[in-house]
């Protein structure tokens, strides 16, 4: 389970809890089956205070990397970017090679 929020406090935040029930305070997170195949790609790309369309990228490049290898990972991208604003969604579709977001 992972569990992300901001607020003004704090900011971002992101918790991962495991099937043993301990809650654990990360960077990020990652799960699902497609995850075993991109833990490489997330420790050699992640960067703390990334700016937000950095932070896209990184997750775009995570998950499209998942859906290349694991046959059980979906063929599109949805997201949630969380902001002091509230939360902005995005779409991108395999055929357009995950770089048009789309409404």
């Amino acid at each position: 389970l992972i569990i992300a929020g901001w607020d003004e406090r704090h900011g971002g935040q992101v918790y991962s809890i495991p099937l043993g029930g301990s809650l654990h305070k990360q960077s990020y997170a990652i799960g699902g089956s497609g995850s075993t195949y991109i833990y490489g790609y997330c420790d050699a790309n992640w960067q703390e205070s990334m700016e937000e369309q950095e932070a896209v990228a990184f997750v775009k490049g995570a998950l499209r990397e998942a859906i290349k290898w694991d046959g059980s990972s979906g063929g599109v991208i949805r997201m949630v970017v969380l902001t002091a604003s509230g939360a902005d969604r995005h779409l991108y579709l395999p055929d357009t090679d995950y770089a048009v977001r789309h409404e």
